[in-house]
This record gives C-alpha cells, sequence and structure tokens, in this order.
C-alpha cells in the first residue's frame, strides 16, 4: 500500500466512539457485518462475501484515500471494528456520507456519533458545505443516524435504488448544510400506547394487516386511508417513515380486550410551520367495527394526548398541541356526528371541494378544537326528533320516503309568505331533506312531518330551529302546510304538542327552552292570528327584513312566547294586523313601498287634489313612502287600520281604505275613510273594498275583528261618488257642519256627516 495510507487518516473521537484507518485486522469484521441479513437488506455487497472481498474493499479505501475523493474510516467501539463510515465528493463543496454497522454495534447510537464526528471534520477541515445522504426507502435505522445530526429529507426517488438481491427499490434524500445544528430538525414521533375501558391506541404491528378489503363506505369517505390485506406492509412502512419525518402520528384502534385491530387514528401536519401547534385528525375504522363506539372511544383518548406537553423527541408525553383540526365530507354524517360529541366546533364549509372518481365533487365541513375549550359545553349531540300523536295527527320525523308529487308545487302563499327553500318540491325534496339532517345532526332544529294520524301521509312541517344560536333556551318556530292541506285546522292542532315538547324541561326528555320567537310576513295574517291563537305576543315589526321564496321582500311581523306562564313583552295598547281581504273585485292587503308610484299618480290627480287639502305640491315619491310608512306606524300604535285595495289579479294598487280613530275617547267606535286611484274609478271597485273593511270592522275582536259598535264616515258636499258609497252600505246622514271642510283651492264645502251602527250592519248582512 502507499506510505501516504493509513497516515491521511485523521483520528476522530469521542468519549464512545473512535474513527480511525481500515485495517487487515478489521477483514474477519467486516465479512461478519457483510453477511449480516440487515446488511444484505439494505447494501449492495456482493453475495455470498468472504475475506477477499473484504480485502479488495480495503484497497477501495486506499485508493479513496490517495484520490482525495473519497474518505473513509473503520468505526471502532471498545477496541473492536464496528463498522466504517465514509463520505465521497459529488461537486465542490457538496459529499454524500455513507455508513453502516457490525450487528453488535447497533442500537447503542453509534452510527450517529460516527456521523456527527465525520460532520464536524468535513464542515471544519475538508471544504465541505453540504452533506448529502440516501438510503432504499424504509431504511429507518439509517435514516435515525442522518435525523439525529439534523439532516432533512427532501423526498423520494422512485425506482432509483437496487439492492443486493437484484430488487430495485425507492431512494430516499436528505442533507444537512455546514451551518445547520448538529441535531433533529423535526420530532421523530412515536405512538404512544394509550388505554382505554373499550379501546386502546397503539403502534400499528405487522400482525395487524386486514383480512378483508375496504368496504364501499370506506371507499367512498375514506379513499386510500385504510390499508389491505396486499398492500398493508407497504402502507405500514409508509406511516412510520411519515412519523420518523415529524409528519404525523399514527395509531392502530385496537379492542381493548382482545387487542384486535378495529381501525387507525392519525394527527397529521405535524411538520407545518405555519400552522405550528396544530394537528389534522383522520381516522377510519374496518366495517365490523363500526357501530361500537369505537371512535368516540379513540378521540376521548387521543385528544388529551395531543394537548399534554411534549417532553421528547418522540412524542410520547403528549403531542403539545394547541389546536385539533378535522374535516369531513359533507355527506358523512356519521363523521361529523362523532367530532361533535368529541367537543369539536365547526368553523368552515367548502363546496364541491372533494374530487370523486365516479361522481360530481362533494362539498367538506371543517371543524376545530383548541386546548383552552370547554369540551363539555361544545358537545352536541343529535336533536331528537320525537314522536308527537294528536287526534288526527301524527309529528313524526321526515323520510326520504315522504317526497311530495309534483302536483304539490308552490302555490302563491307559499311564494308569498315564505322563505325560499323553506318548503320543498318534488325536484328539492332530496337536498331539503339533507340539509334538515344535517341541521338535526348540529342540534340546531327539531323538524317535524305533520302526517295523517289514519294514512301517515305528509300534510305539512312544523319545526323548533335556531336552538344555540342566540341566547340559551332561545329558538323559532316556524310552519307550513301544502296548499291542499290548508284550511282543516291541522297547525292549531299540532302548534300545541310541539310547545309543551318545547317548554318541557331536558329532564324530561323536553327542550328545556324559555322562550320561542316566531316570524311571519306582515301580510301573512293568517299564521299571525295562529300565533296569537297560541299564546304569541306581537312584539315588533322590522321594515324589508323579510325575503319571500318569489325573491321580494316585505315588511315582517314579530312574536315571541315566554315558557314562564307564557307570558309577553307585547307593547301597550296592541298593535294592529292588517289582515288581508279578499273580494272578487278588490283585495285589501298591507301597504308596499313598491306602491308608490301609484300613491303619486293618484296625489297627482287634479280630482284627488280638489277634494282633499293639504296634499304636499308636487307630490313626490318621498311624500308617497312618507305616507307608506304613516299607515305602518298608525297600525303598529293601534290608532289606524288602513289598507292598500289592490286588483285581485294583478295585486296593482286601485286605492286606499281606512278604520281610524280607533283609540280616541270612545273604544267602541271609529271612522272610516277611502280614496280611489282614477284609473278605478267607477268599477265598483270602492264600494267592495268598503264593504270588506265595515265587515272587518264590526267582526267581534274573539273572531279577529275589531269588534266596532258604531262606525262615522265624513264626505264634502258635492263629493257624490263618495256619499254614494256610503248610501250603499247603510250609512244614516245624521248631520252637515256649514263650510266646515277646506278644499284643494283654498275654499270650502259643507261637511255631510254619516254614521252606521253594528246592529245596522247585522240587519242587512
Amino acid at each position: 500500500m502507499s506510505s501516504a495510507w493509513p497516515a491521511l487518516v485523521p483520528i476522530l473521537s469521542d468519549e464512545h466512539v473512535r474513527l480511525r484507518p481500515h485495517g487487515p485486522a478489521d477483514v474477519p469484521r467486516i465479512v461478519e457485518q457483510a453477511n449480516d441479513p440487515r446488511s444484505r437488506r439494505w447494501t449492495t455487497v456482493p453475495m455470498p462475501y468472504d475475506a477477499s472481498h473484504g480485502r479488495a474493499f480495503l484497497e477501495i479505501v486506499r485508493a479513496g484515500w490517495d484520490s482525495g475523493e473519497r474518505r473513509f474510516w473503520a468505526i471502532e467501539v471498545d477496541g473492536a471494528f464496528a463498522g466504517t463510515v465514509n463520505y465521497t465528493r459529488r461537486v465542490p463543496g457538496t459529499a454524500e456520507i455513507g455508513f453502516g454497522l457490525h450487528p453488535d454495534a447497533r442500537g447503542r447510537s453509534v452510527a450517529t456519533r460516527a456521523v456527527r464526528l465525520v460532520l464536524e471534520h468535513a464542515f471544519a477541515h475538508d471544504g465541505v458545505r453540504t452533506m448529502t445522504w440516501r438510503a432504499a426507502a424504509g431504511n429507518l435505522a439509517s435514516w435515525q443516524a442522518a435525523w439525529a445530526n439534523g439532516f432533512v429529507q427532501h423526498g423520494t426517488w422512485p425506482a432509483m435504488h437496487a439492492n443486493g438481491a437484484g430488487q430495485v427499490e425507492d431512494l430516499w434524500i436528505a442533507s444537512v448544510r455546514a451551518g445547520d445544528p448538529r441535531r433533529p430538525r423535526r420530532p421523530w414521533w412515536e405512538a404512544a400506547d394509550l388505554e382505554g375501558e373499550r379501546v386502546r391506541l397503539r403502534p400499528w404491528r405487522p400482525e395487524d394487516a386486514p383480512t378483508t378489503w375496504p368496504d364501499e363506505q370506506a371507499e367512498l369517505y375514506n379513499e386510500g386511508m385504510a390499508p389491505t390485506p396486499e398492500n398493508f406492509a407497504d402502507w405500514r412502512s409508509s406511516r412510520l417513515h411519515r412519523m420518523s419525518v415529524g409528519q404525523g402520528v399514527f395509531w392502530c384502534i385496537a379492542d381493548a380486550g382482545t387487542d384486535q385491530a378495529l381501525g387507525g387514528i392519525q394527527v397529521q401536519r405535524l411538520d407545518v410551520d405555519f400552522t405550528r401547534g396544530t394537528g389534522l385528525i383522520g381516522y377510519w375504522l374496518h366495517p365490523h367495527a363500526r357501530g361500537r363506539g369505537a371512535l368516540q372511544d379513540a378521540l376521548e383518548l387521543l385528544v388529551p394526548h395531543a394537548f399534554a406537553a411534549r417532553t421528547d423527541d418522540a412524542g410520547r408525553s403528549g403531542l403539545g398541541l394547541h389546536r385539533l383540526q378535522a374535516g369531513t365530507d359533507e355527506d358523512n354524517r356519521a363523521s361529523q356526528r362523532v367530532l361533535r360529541r368529541a367537543g369539536f366546533r365547526e368553523c368552515a364549509t367548502e363546496r364541491a371541494v372533494i374530487a370523486h372518481e365516479d361522481r360530481p365533487p362533494t362539498g367538506a365541513l371543517t371543524f376545530e378544537l383548541l386546548d383552552t375549550d370547554d369540551r363539555v359545553a361544545q358537545t352536541v349531540e343529535p336533536a331528537i326528533v320525537p314522536v308527537l300523536e294528536t287526534g288526527s295527527l301524527r309529528l313524526r320525523p321526515w323520510t326520504p320516503h315522504d317526497r311530495p308529487s309534483g302536483e304539490r308545487d308552490l302555490d302563491r302563499d307559499s311564494l308569498r309568505f315564505m322563505p325560499a327553500g323553506a318548503q320543498p318540491t318534488a325536484g328539492t325534496y332530496d337536498a331539503w331533506f339533507a340539509r334538515g339532517e344535517r341541521q338535526r345532526d348540529r342540534g340546531t332544529v327539531v323538524k317535524w312531518c305533520i302526517a295523517d294520524r289514519a294514512t301517515d301521509a305528509p300534510l305539512g312541517a312544523v319545526m323548533v330551529f335556531g336552538i344555540g344560536a342566540g341566547a340559551p333556551g332561545d329558538a323559532e318556530l316556524g310552519y307550513w302546510l301544502y296548499a291542499d292541506a290548508r284550511g282543516r285546522g291541522h297547525l292549531r292542532e299540532a302548534i300545541p304538542a310541539v310547545l309543551d315538547h318545547a317548554f318541557a324541561p331536558l329532564a324530561k326528555d323536553g327542550l328545556g327552552l324559555r322562550r320561542l320567537r316566531a316570524v311571519t310576513d306582515l301580510e301573512n295574517v293568517a299564521s299571525q292570528r295562529l300565533l296569537e291563537r297560541h299564546g304569541f305576543h306581537r312584539w315588533g315589526e322590522s321594515h324589508g327584513s323579510f325575503a319571500r321564496a318569489d325573491a321580494s321582500v316585505a315588511d315582517a311581523a314579530h312574536f315571541e312566547l315566554l315558557a314562564d306562564g307564557r307570558a309577553s313583552l307585547a307593547p301597550a295598547g296592541g298593535v294592529l294586523v292588517v289582515p288581508v281581504l279578499d273580494g272578487e273585485r278588490a283585495r285589501l292587503r298591507p301597504w308596499r313601498d313598491e306602491d308608490v308610484p301609484r300613491i303619486v299618480q293618484w296625489c297627482a290627480d287634479a280630482t284627488t287634489r280638489h277634494w282633499l287639502a293639504g296634499l304636499p305640491d308636487p307630490y313626490t315619491d318621498d311624500a308617497a313612502r312618507a305616507y307608506v310608512r304613516l299607515m305602518r306606524r298608525a297600525a303598529a300604535s293601534g290608532t289606524t287600520l288602513g289598507w292598500c285595495i289592490a286588483d285581485p289579479r294583478t295585486d296593482l294598487a286601485v286605492g286606499s281604505v281606512s278604520v281610524m280613530d280607533l283609540r280616541g275617547e270612545d273604544r267602541t267606535a271609529g271612522e272610516v275613510g277611502y280614496w280611489i286611484h282614477p284609473d278605478a274609478r267607477g268599477t265598483g271597485v270602492a264600494t267592495e273594498a268598503v264593504g270588506l273593511a265595515l265587515s272587518h270592522a264590526f267582526t267581534s275582536t274573539e273572531d279577529c275583528g275589531l269588534g266596532r259598535r258604531r262606525l262615522r264616515l265624513n264626505v264634502a258636499a258635492g263629493n257624490d261618488a263618495s256619499a254614494a258609497i256610503a248610501r250603499r252600505h247603510g250609512f244614516t246622514h245624521v248631520g252637515t257642519d256649514r263650510l266646515a271642510e277646506p278644499l284643494g283651492d283654498g275654499s270650502y264645502a259643507d261637511l255631510l256627516r254619516f254614521d252606521l251602527l253594528q246592529a245596522e250592519w247585522s240587519d242587512r248582512s
């Protein structure tokens, strides 16, 4: 051998390991190492390996030092040859390290110490700035020595390694730079043993290979997450590798009694610096393990461990996280229930984000849990829809088989008085039902199908929703009927049973509510009467807040009912409901903002301006809007009930009729007033509209009328058309006030006074 070698080899050592030149005395131990099964598995040494190969290896070592391209050291522990470590120059400033140990030196951190000594020498004395490492994928022992010295894996190079058996394998690639710390850059996670009463979380073992393939449900929601009998070895190896590079921790969920593998649970994305402290949870079960609460039990073990402080690189003490995240397919209700029961809070929804090969993309729900959260308070159980039976009805859960027929489409009242999507059609039922089930899973909605008790045919729906969305014990009541089921008292029969359940204590399987709210379209008088009949009290209105299914916006009336004696906070004086009254030629309804142009036309008409003094000139849209607001405020204060007279076919405003002075000195009396748009005069619309108003005014309060005893009506002398309407309805001329009525031109006319008694109206009707 050259005299330059072995003198060129620097001696490197620490308190346990000594790196020195190779020598002939090392050949027997080199041969033992090369013939060891693990060495044969991960290297490309000749097979079989004898002393001649060992001596040839010494020549390779000498040539490497002589050329300056390769540096070899024998690793010595306790005076005996323990293996070899070397590096090879690849490009200026970059080298590649390699190492191997004799079997009796393994498991004692010998390779880690040897690699560290070589790195220090290469970076400090040999001009190396970057040291690379590569090994056959799966060689965790080799990676452990590199990991412990600060190497970072960059990925896998497919099919770039041929082992001693001639098999082609993938290659792991890593590197470390001169200025990098000589310590692990990421944790090497281990699956700590976590024991529960029914399940345990433990590392995956070779004997955990499944005997059956994932079923349709697993492929639908956990594609590729669960192993098969065919790929289990590679699947397990992949999880071990991902733990070794800090990506996550993978547990086997096992039966606590039999230790049989039931499924898997994992915490991933632990190597993402941007979300440091957050882990992404995933889980799955073998088909035979479902329905036993195994996932719920597994989460109860995993969550405390994830939030426990980490005092070791492996995370066996805890993962040291502050936040856990989980995501589910929007259709995977079982998974969502597991998370809600574990105290996770739904925090985001993504649409059409999960791709599928054989069906359209589906949405996803995201859940989160912080270490500071009150898990007990955040626990959500699916809402239970109990069956409630009344005399002729059965209130029961909706089912997929309750889809309405095509004839049960949305009618005019459905479009006007319900929000979009509230009532399903044949085409929207499946989505409507699925949405309701998801709401039930969130514990926010209890939705009953109102069914005929004899036939079980659906008639409509009643629901308590918004549970938990506002103040504790607060929720909202909603309801609707199919058009062919209305007018039969079904809601009057169903609602008391729902109220009893809503206000019943939790201990008696009720909802334990203290307050129920309800909101109706201001024009939906039937709904308002229904609420009042059941003790709800109207406490106010909001303008432009009710979005209808026909895309229009309406004013809303607000109601409430309290549990303690069903008391209310209704404003003093009573709010008047403006009912919709239908006739053949006229329809009385509340005023709307869209009526403004018609009001302007009427108030700009010369005849109108002659008989009504004091109208703004010019009469603008703002003045008309002020009139609409005035009518609303008058009803809210209980002083005037004012209707828009509308064409029953087009709903176009054609006039006005009001019953006024309802809170005067005589609370049994009132005054009637009316006007007609120019294009509706002489058509009989005014006569019919006034008749509808009179009928409502004289109807008793028990029957939801105004309960008036006497009505007055004043007409300026000369306004013969208006006086004729009064006389047609039986009003009596009781007097004349001379020159008491101002006219639009500044002059005055006599004022003709009429009245009509309720008894007279009853006789006429």
